[in-house]
């Protein structure tokens, strides 16, 4: 640091230190010394005009002794010294003056344990461009020695331009550092710690007092010590075996993320020592970061030079192999090309492996080409474009034609070749190129040859791998030319090497053969599901379910099952009407995302709740309560690498819910239907789930649970069909719940709703008829209906069969108008109907003749098409001929009603 002080002039600053309880008899005789110490400026030119011996030192002369106690540095030195540096900064960037109490601040926290040293270094050094100063320390190598590293850093400006910040310290204070370092060797520790401090707070940025720092505390205190060598070692980060003693005693410290950052210290200090990269290779390995750990190497490779190609290619090649374990070949190639690039005329034919290896499968098939023909003696011959009668051989070596693109080749392949002294490995690429290219005339002459020389003992790997290649292209005949040798040998009949034998008969339609190499393929692995997957649908195009069951069948308790291979099984075994086994296979399924319902009391847990996530806990509440555990024991696994659809599950729920339905098996149908309403996976058809499950409870009488589902169904649709799903199970139903329920949305809906209608439903149900009626005449008045005056007419006729009403004669013709007036609402479509409705009235008032004549004409109607089709239903002659035969008992006509039986009822 050059000093703006007049170099021509002597400058004595006196430093006054109180003597502490640490005194050297030999030097301090009295209690209270005083030293001065001269410190004098030179001009840097008058030095080289002078015969100094630098290594000379002068003793000044002590000073009488003053008494001062109290402070350990004067004030005199301090204000001098802070002259000093008012003096020396101002020749620097006002940018730089603003860094160092945020440097400061950053000490003290890491001294404090607040920081580590890797978060410590990445802030220091978050406005220094590493990558651009380890390229100029790579390029600036051999200048290192005469340029004091130690002294500047660059340090990116705000504009991105970089800037020198200083770490020598003024004359002042080295004259000071040296009283720091005298008093250290004397014993003094306190005192010389204090000096180093009180340096550290005018200059933080100078390693010196750190240095005397780290000695002083390495007996006492190793950790304070290491931590003050790391920031010691971070002002000079130039000293890379500084930094290697440090990651060491990291090490022993245990301290692995701290050591890798030494390295990374040193390795910026020193780019192409090559023991610095396996020494914190180690340590990534140690800490488990792989991904560092290849990132390291990677930038190994990219430093080395052609010089170094010994070192290229091993490191390069380890890299290459570690990549493509993980199936990175991009990075793998990266890692080749620097062979390639950098030491062509080291390249062997194991390079030549690895590298055509990579490129084949990246599928860069003209690259691997033009590696084959410039490396071995395999060779191609082109067309050239120019002139078609003309024909050349063409071998590029890597270096040539760089501006081109290494994928394109000149020209269509006319001819080529492959002696036999090439390596069995790179013949197999070459073929597996050639097929890719679609050179498939080119490659079958090579073919026969390869399959005739080489042994498919030793070599079946490479047989497998062309076959592979020829299955890709379609060519299943000349694969299965390589296959069948490997399927009979000994060393390569593998299940893979007969899956592949399989494939290749199904690709020429011969399923007979394909179906016998599938039966050896699961003999050898019982446990590859693909395989067993394709013989079943083999056996399905056969016509031989039982035997496509039989190979898809897995044992819940001891295998792992695949959903794909259950939902296959559970189709076929419907498809076979084995209907136990269906249901069984089904539930097994579903129960991957659906909760088991162990007894009928947990499902007031599950109809009550509407979401899916509140069922489940509820649930578990409820298992809770009763002490028991919620997950199933010996659940069996499934695997999570293949899924089904939701729709295709969603399919196979309502086909079981159809089956059941069909079998009469109700209570299995709620079972079916209440376990999906606990699976996230058929959230999105909650709605539709919950229908399926109110008609589960319809057709197994359980109106309780019913109406749970219902009431939660109805707040998310307001359908007809909903409200007739309440009103079916309200017919059913042993409480009256729905009352209170019906009351509470009475005030939420319109001047006409079903609720309404419902409400009159109950009271007239509840012989409260005057409610009823009212109700009913109100809703008729908005909206008449066939319904509703059809509801008005019986609920005229009920009050007209009381005892107690006085108007008898009148509620009658009251009611008979409004049964014409459903008649006529009604209309043609609905004649049966009406007829059988007026007979039915008239015959529950006691107007016999009149109830006859509707009764008959019942019977006399003919019916629509939409009563033929659903006769079963919606016919009612049974019905009118039974009621018929009913007044003819009562007036003593047995033949009448006996004719009426049997015309119409007897089957």
């Amino acid at each position: 640091m050059e000093s703006n002080i007049d170099m021509d002039e002597e400058t004595e600053i006196e430093i006054n230190l109180s003597s502490l309880s640490h005194k050297d008899n030999a030097t301090v005789n009295e209690e209270n010394t005083i030293a001065s110490v001269i410190i004098e400026e030179l001009d840097e030119n008058a030095l080289s005009n002078m015969n100094v011996d630098m290594t000379e030192f002068v003793e000044a002369k002590a000073l009488e002794i003053q008494d001062i106690t109290q402070d350990i540095i004067s004030d005199t030195y301090i204000e001098q010294n802070n002259a000093v540096m008012d003096i020396t900064t101002d020749t620097e960037d006002q940018d730089i003056l603003m860094t160092v109490d945020e440097e400061d601040q950053l000490t003290k926290q890491f001294l404090n344990g607040e920081l580590t040293f890797s978060e410590y270094s990445s802030r220091m050094d978050q406005d220094i461009d590493l990558e651009t100063v380890e390229a100029d320390l790579s390029r600036n190598e051999n200048e290192t020695d005469d340029i004091g590293t130690n002294k500047i850093i660059h340090r990116r400006g705000p504009r991105g331009r970089y800037k020198k910040k200083k770490r020598t310290l003024p004359p002042a204070l080295q004259g000071l550092m040296g009283e720091a370092n005298l008093r250290f060797a004397r014993g003094e520790t306190e005192l010389a710690a204090q000096i180093c401090m009180e340096i550290i707070r005018q200059v933080p940025s100078a390693p010196e007092p750190f240095q005397t720092l780290a000695m002083i505390y390495e007996t006492d205190q190793p950790e304070k010590s290491l931590q003050f060598a790391l920031i010691a070692a971070h002002l000079s980060p130039r000293d890379s075996d500084q930094w290697v003693r440090l990651a060491n005693m990291s090490v022993e410290s245990g301290d692995i993320k701290q050591a890798i950052t030494c390295y990374n210290k040193a390795i910026q200090a020193s780019p192409k020592d090559i023991s610095l990269y396996e020494s914190r290779a180690e340590l990534f390995e140690r800490y488990g970061d792989r991904k560092a750990y290849l990132k390291g190497y990677s930038r190994l490779v990219h430093q080395l030079e052609p010089e170094d190609g010994e070192n290229v290619i091993k490191y390069a090649k380890m890299l290459a192999k570690r990549f493509m374990e993980e199936n990175n070949n991009e990075q793998a190639l990266e890692a080749m090309e620097n062979i390639f690039s950098k030491c062509p005329k080291f390249i062997t034919l194991e390079e030549v492996n690895i590298m055509t290896e990579i490129l084949i499968a990246l599928k860069k098939f003209k690259r691997c080409l033009n590696i084959l023909t410039t490396y071995t003696t395999i060779w191609v011959k082109y067309k050239n474009v120019s002139d078609q009668n003309s024909a050349t051989v063409i071998k590029k070596s890597v270096n040539e034609k760089k501006d081109e693109s290494e994928d394109q080749i000149i020209g269509e392949i006319e001819s080529c070749g492959m002696p036999n002294d090439v390596a069995v490995d790179l013949k197999a690429k070459f073929l597996v190129t050639l097929i890719e290219l679609d050179q498939i005339q080119l490659a079958e002459k090579l073919l026969l040859k390869f399959y005739l020389q080489e042994n498919p003992e030793i070599s079946g790997d490479l047989f497998l791998d062309i076959a592979e290649t020829l299955m890709g292209k379609r060519e299943f005949e000349r694969a299965l030319l390589l296959l069948d040798p490997l399927v009979n040998s000994s060393n390569y009949s593998l299940a893979a090497v007969w899956l592949r034998h399989a494939e290749c008969w199904v690709g020429c339609k011969d399923l007979k053969k394909a179906i016998e190499s599938y039966e050896v393929v699961t003999k050898l692995s019982s446990q590859h599901l693909g395989a067993r997957i394709a013989l079943a649908k083999l056996y399905q195009l056969k016509g031989q379910y039982n035997k496509a069951i039989d190979i898809l069948n897995q044992d819940p308790e001891s295998d792992t099952l695949d959903p794909q291979v259950v939902y296959r099984r559970t189709l076929l075994l419907c498809k076979v009407k084995r209907y136990n086994e269906f249901f069984q296979s089904g539930m097994l399924l579903f129960s991957r995302h659906c909760v088991h319902i162990r007894n009928k009391v947990e499902l007031s847990a599950i109809t009550r709740p509407y979401g899916v996530q509140r069922r489940i806990d509820s649930l578990k509440l409820h298992r809770l309560s009763r002490g028991e555990k919620f997950e199933e024991e010996n659940a069996p696994i499934f695997l999570s690498s293949t899924e089904l659809s939701e729709k295709s599950e969603f399919f196979l729920l309502l086909q079981m819910c159809k089956m059941a339905c069909k079998l009469k098996r109700y209570g299995l149908l709620q079972r079916i239907c209440l376990s999906a309403l606990t699976s996230k996976k058929f959230e999105k058809r909650n709605a539709h789930v919950m229908f399926l499950c109110s008609l589960a409870c319809i057709y197994n009488n359980d109106s309780y649970h019913g109406y749970n589902i219902v009431r939660h169904l109805l707040r998310i649709c307001q359908t007809p069909n909903s409200w007739n799903l309440l009103n079916i199970i309200v017919q059913k139903a042993q409480d009256s719940r729905h009352n209170r329920f019906i009351m509470r949305l009475l005030g939420r809906e319109d001047v006409f709703s079903y609720v309404h209608v419902m409400h009159a439903n109950n009271c007239l149900v509840s012989a409260t008829y005057k409610y009823a009626l009212n109700d009913y005449i109100s809703l008729f008045k908005v909206a008449p209906s066939a319904l509703l005056a059809l509801l008005i007419g019986i609920t005229l006729f009920q009050m007209a069969c009381q005892k107690s009403s006085a108007k008898k004669n009148q509620l009658v013709i009251q009611g008979i108008a409004f049964l014409k007036k459903y008649c006529q609402l009604r209309g043609e479509d609905g004649r049966q109907e009406t007829y059988y409705n007026m007979g039915r009235a008239f015959h529950q008032i006691g107007l016999l003749p009149a109830a006859v004549h509707f009764y008959k004409l019942v019977l006399n109607e003919y019916p629509g098409d939409l009563v033929k089709k659903n006769s079963h239903i919606l016919d009612l002659n049974q019905e009118a001929a039974f009621n018929l035969h009913l007044i003819y008992l009562q007036s003593e006509n047995y033949l009448l009603a006996r004719m009426y039986l049997e015309n119409y009822i007897t089957i």
